[in-house]
């Protein structure tokens, strides 16, 4: 990954550690051995990270105090301090003015190359600036379309931006919703202040609480040191909460708190600690239906929601779709090695007969594929996976007709099939609507689940449900998960 890293530390140990971690990374490495030098050098390059021994310092104030001179020059400049021992208070602080994270020596280089990496992430998503130009040229994450629905998306996110208020992006899996919150990010007045970002979904339940709220030593097995949480850490920011839909009750409504006054406690502290954050939440799911089902809190639905953006999926987007085409093209040429130019004649119809189901992040996967056989510099359709141009060759024949507008491609098999048997077995009539309804579940959860390999939180997101739901359809329709899918 691309980037560019300081260290402050006069250790010769801490400097190899450092380096190696790096070269595994490919990001280029400078070090210095004093905070004065430091200064100098963020002058005259700016870092994407700088990594600062507190240690440097006689007492823990003034190695805070080398913290705070780059902070104050430098708001957005992220910044992982590593320390000799653990001191609460100092890691406490450290991380309300501001830190990425606070490192213990030995560092030990698994945990190294990790938390580098995060926090190179956390800064790209910080300094790097969401661009709305079709296929700009200036360098930035793209928000690519000159559709319609999308220019109504771009109005709303110039509109959102500078006014502090919450907001919730909805839209299908792969349709964007992490870009437009960092548009909203760089356009607001919190631009200066952290921006960090939770997966809702991809933290077990046991610690998502803990990573946003944070925890007292011994609050649980393995609390073994005070933790400051996302929002604790955030303060003054923006806070970016991804699938919000799997949010569990009992975490929404400590969520629910922090909207409404600001204040909440560390897990296991009866303290109250207030923060400012911006709180800028995603779901693909429709939180309107979890409400009804009881799964998502109604008063925190309307917290969230102060304003909202809808993102429009591709199959929405005809123009949008040719568009991203020609950039993911432009985009991996040089990484893949590949010098294509164009896109013949034969391609273009091929993509658009396509309903992209995994929207945006399906089609630049599939372009990506592309290219690792590609040859020449003329984009040619037998480029494209086989399961893109079946659907066109299909359509072409009268097979299936061209995919609807929701994205389905109707088609007449088992489940055309089915229909007929019940029609033909007088005993089911009466039931015909329950019995294909389970039929399709059953069909589309063993699908889903096979193209996981029984992972139920991936399954749970392609089918668009959260994982609760799918347990329970699954127990209602007897399938089993080993490690392969048992449909008895």
């Amino acid at each position: 990954m691309a980037g560019h890293v300081l260290l402050i530390d006069a250790d010769v140990q801490v400097q190899q550690q450092v380096k190696d971690a790096c070269a595994e990374l490919q990001v280029e490495l400078r070090h210095v051995d004093d905070i004065e030098a430091a200064i100098e050098s963020i002058a005259l390059s700016r870092p994407e990270l700088v990594l600062l021994d507190v240690g440097l310092s006689r007492s823990d104030d003034d190695g805070l105090a080398n913290f705070s001179k780059l902070r104050d020059r430098w708001p957005r400049l992220c910044t992982i301090l590593i320390a000799e021992r653990a001191r609460s208070e100092q890691a406490i602080q450290a991380m309300k003015r501001g830190a990425i994270d606070y490192l213990l020596k030995p560092l030990k280089h698994p945990a190294l190359v990790s938390h580098i990496e995060n926090a190179l992430r956390i800064s790209r998503n910080m300094t790097v600036p969401t661009v709305y130009e079709s296929v700009s040229e200036s360098p930035g994450d793209r928000i690519v379309g000159q559709s319609p629905a999308m220019h109504e998306v771009f109005k709303l996110v110039g509109l959102i931006a500078p006014r502090d208020v919450n907001v919730l992006i909805t839209g299908e899996s792969g349709t964007g919703k992490e870009l437009v919150a960092k548009a909203l990010y760089h356009h607001s007045q919190r631009r200066d202040h952290p921006f960090l970002a939770v997966n809702c979904a991809a933290i077990p339940e046991t610690l998502l609480e803990s990573e946003l709220f944070g925890h007292e030593r011994g609050a649980f097995t393995g609390a073994d040191m005070r933790r400051i949480g996302k929002f604790e850490q955030c303060t003054g920011g923006t806070l970016f909460l991804d699938e919000i839909g799997d949010l569990p009750l009992a975490t929404q409504a400590k969520l629910l708190r922090v909207l409404q006054d600001g204040s909440f406690q560390r897990l296991g502290s009866a303290a109250t600690i207030r923060c400012d954050v911006r709180i800028i939440a995603a779901t693909n799911q429709n939180l309107v239906q979890l409400m009804d089902e009881r799964r998502f809190r109604r008063d925190l639905y309307y917290r969230l929601k102060v304003t909202s953006i809808d993102l429009p999926p591709l199959r929405d987007r005809e123009v949008d779709a040719v568009l991203l085409a020609h950039y993911f093209v432009k985009r991996f040429n040089p990484p893949m090695g590949t010098q294509i130019q164009r896109f013949s004649p034969e391609v273009l119809p091929v993509l658009l007969s396509y309903p992209w189901p995994g929207n945006v992040r399906e089609l630049e996967n599939v372009i990506k594929a592309s290219l690792v056989v590609a040859q020449g510099n003329v984009f040619q359709v037998d480029f494209l996976p086989e399961e893109i141009r079946s659907v066109h060759r299909r359509a072409q024949a009268g097979v299936i007709p061209i995919p609807t507008r929701d994205g389905t491609i109707p088609a007449e098999g088992d489940l055309g099939q089915t229909c007929r048997r019940l029609l033909a077995h007088e005993p089911a009539h009466g039931r015909l609507y329950k019995e294909v309804l389970r039929f399709a579940e059953r069909e589309v959860i063993q699908a889903c689940l096979t193209q996981t390999s029984g992972r139920l939180a991936p399954a749970a997101r392609l089918l668009g449900i959260t994982r609760t739901t799918l347990r329970k359809k699954m127990a209602e329709l007897d399938i089993k998960v080993n490690t392969t899918i048992d449909p008895r």
